[in-house]
């Protein structure tokens, strides 16, 4: 089966966007080919800064053919006494260039209609592809697009393209450039490359000096930073981020080794590590806590490696030069005379200024501090300072250093190293990758202060969207839930939010952050492999313990296969379905008439005593052990006791216990919910 290739050439994407970029191309084009019904094997992804491209395998050289039916009129209409077609029914079929033998009935809900069978055959694949090539381009969500001519815009101009089905050019079109079989090597150590069949591309493009394979290009960066590590006993200082860059940036990378000079040695490893990273080419080593002598960059192609050298350390020690200045005016001045200038910052214009905030946040904190026996006067020393940072020229000038220069001035200045600690832990996590506060007050401020970025922007109406979210609502939303699941965090977070929502301005309901909230959970459980229906069980009823809910929801998890779980959820859907719309507040034991009602009733005072006792525990497997015990005497209840009998004294007695019943099982989980097979 043949393969195809497309390229899309551009001029230089930026480097933390390339990736991103040819991954949404690689998304768009093979949904369409699902959706257009061609067939394919495995499809290999390849890109640089300056291209684009992906590889098919094993394409059908036909879409598939397709049967559609087409719903006319109803055959009340379609049809006169005589059983003619009517002209409804004949302009019907004139619509679609059909005849009547093409024309079968069916019936929908109450009524029958006409409905045409009408066979599509395959097209070849080749025109497909003319077709959606270019919308899968399109559909590239960017930050920004140029324009360049009438075509269409893109986030950089289109300059090339290749598109190859086995040795064929496919003729299509992108953005005004044709497509034919030509790539381009390295822009200064190689030209064109005439590509004659789809599986040549990377290895012709490497003759030509570009790595094409982004897995291949980034072993051969890590082995480059590893030889350092060994060869110098020092850590490669590299985030996430500046691995993008350096990723990003470079179709053939060579390793250039700098020195930083002795006085730049004694500056914070963080400064350091920011003031190379903006330069998003440079890795640099860390030994025993502080920044090592070396640097690692990285040149995009040949060049004389001393003369690259040499200007690599220029560039280095400006930018340090530039840190060491920012740190010595910065030490002039304490965080804490930095505090009242707070007032003079507006945070957002409906939520008041950086003050404002940090007052908030030291309202959250005196809650947490409570919540969880931590000393109240230490972690409200660390609110008050935790912002007080973003006033320094250091964080103005690196804006990532938030947090982290407000740890190292609070020691400095000679604050309790807890306090400076936890200064230094409040903005994280920023990121699904980003490491957890390890200290309890940093752990206690980083909720504080995600959840104040919550509550604000929700309170004044920022929810939200697909994709707009200007205050980062989402990303602190999933922080708050990941500090409470992964540091095993035992509060009512409902409560809080209550009593914090009073503090804010804003007309929207506190029950608006909470439902955000419990969104974000419903997330967290689906993304840590909790099954779907497991995650609808535990989260039937809303709870501001959402430890408990990942709790119930694990042991839940747990017992899926097991037959008696199975059974025990059928029985308890007999339950739900008879009580929902029709809950009964009390019922009289004694009212019971059958030996089945005062069974289940015994049954059931046993088991409420288990699981109370085991959810006061935090046992929840106890709890479901305990609820398992009960199916066998709510299936003889529904076999032997008619709930919905003729006097309405006892129906609703026994509607009362079951809504009781009911209510013992949704401390645990809706076990209604769950997807029973069979």
């Amino acid at each position: 089966m043949p393969k195809f290739l497309i390229e899309v050439g551009v001029e230089d994407l930026p480097a933390e966007e390339a990736e991103l970029i040819a991954q949404s191309f690689r998304e768009n084009l093979l949904s369409r080919l699902r959706e257009a019904r061609v067939p394919h094997g495995k499809a290999y992804l390849f890109w640089t800064l300056r291209r684009f491209a992906l590889l098919v395998e094993d394409l059908a050289e036909r879409q598939e053919d397709a049967v559609e039916e087409i719903r006319g009129p109803a055959v009340a209409a379609a049809l006169d006494l005589q059983g003619n077609l009517t002209p409804a029914a004949l302009g019907f079929l004139r619509r679609y260039g059909a005849s009547s033998k093409d024309l079968i009935r069916k019936k929908v809900g109450e009524k029958e209609y006409l409905f045409l069978r009408l066979e599509r055959p395959g097209r070849p694949t080749a025109e497909i592809l003319r077709e959606i090539v270019p919308e899968a381009i399109r559909a590239i969500p960017c930050s920004k697009s140029m324009r360049w001519d009438e075509s269409g815009g893109f986030l950089r101009p289109i300059r090339w393209a290749v598109a190859l089905l086995d040795g064929e050019v496919v003729p299509l079109e992108i953005a005004g450039v044709r497509a034919g079989r030509v790539t381009f090597g390295h822009r200064f150590l190689s030209g064109p490359v005439e590509l004659s069949r789809p599986e040549e591309y990377v290895q012709r493009l490497k003759e030509a000096h570009v790595y094409a394979d982004p897995f291949e290009r980034a072993e051969l960066l890590r082995a480059e930073i590893r030889k350092l590590e060994e060869q110098y006993g020092a850590r490669a200082a590299l985030s996430e981020a500046l691995w993008t860059l350096i990723l990003g940036q470079t179709e053939w990378p060579k390793p250039v080794v700098g020195r930083i000079p002795k006085e730049f040695l004694e500056l914070p490893e963080p400064v350091v590590v920011a003031a190379l990273r903006e330069e998003g080419k440079f890795v640099p080593y860390t030994r025993g806590g502080k920044i090592a002598e070396i640097f690692l960059g990285f040149a995009e192609g040949e060049g004389n490696p001393e003369i690259i050298r040499r200007g690599y350390e220029r560039v280095v020690g400006i930018r340090l030069r530039d840190a060491l200045g920012f740190f010595a005016q910065d030490r002039k001045r304490t965080l804490e005379s930095r505090v009242p200038e707070l007032r003079e910052i507006v945070y957002e214009a409906r939520l008041g200024t950086v003050w404002d905030r940090v007052e908030r946040i030291r309202f959250l904190c005196r809650h947490l501090a409570r919540e969880f026996s931590l000393p109240a006067d230490r972690l409200d020393r660390a609110a008050l300072l935790c912002k007080a940072d973003i006033l320094t020229v250091m964080v103005r000038e690196f804006p990532e250093l938030e947090g982290i220069m407000g740890g190292i001035y609070a020691r400095l200045d000679g604050e309790p190293e807890e306090v400076a600690k936890a200064i230094e832990e409040h903005v994280r996590p920023a990121g699904k990758a980003d490491p957890l506060p390890e200290t309890p007050l940093g752990l206690a401020l980083s909720l504080a202060e995600k959840l104040d970025g919550v509550i604000g922007p929700l309170r004044v109406g920022e929810m939200p969207t697909g994709s707009r979210d200007p205050y980062g609502v989402r990303r602190r939303g999933n922080a708050v839930v990941r500090i409470i699941l992964e540091k095993g965090l035992r509060l009512d977070l409902f409560g809080l939010i209550e009593e914090a929502a009073k503090r804010y301005p804003g007309t929207a309901p506190a029950e608006v952050v909470k439902e955000f909230l419990w969104e974000r959970l419903r997330s967290a459980l689906e993304e840590r492999g909790i099954p779907y229906d497991v995650a609808e069980a535990v989260l039937a009823q809303k709870r501001g313990d959402f430890l408990g809910v990942w709790e119930r929801a694990q042991a839940l998890a747990g017992l899926l296969g097991r037959r008696e779980l199975a059974d025990l959820a059928l029985a308890f859907g007999r339950v739900r379905n008879i009580t929902r719309g029709q809950e009964i507040e009390g019922f009289r034991p004694e009212l019971f008439q059958e030996e089945a009602e005062r069974e289940l009733w015994q049954a059931f005072l046993s088991a409420k005593s288990r699981v109370e006792d085991a959810l006061s525990r935090h046992q929840p497997s106890a709890a479901l052990e305990a609820l398992l015990s009960l199916k066998g005497p709510i299936d003889r209840y529904f076999d032997e006791v008619l709930v919905m009998c003729e006097d309405e004294g006892i129906r609703r007695n026994r509607l009362g216990f079951l809504t009781e019943l009911s209510r013992l099982f949704l401390q645990v989980a809706d076990l209604s919910r769950l997807v029973v097979p069979g």
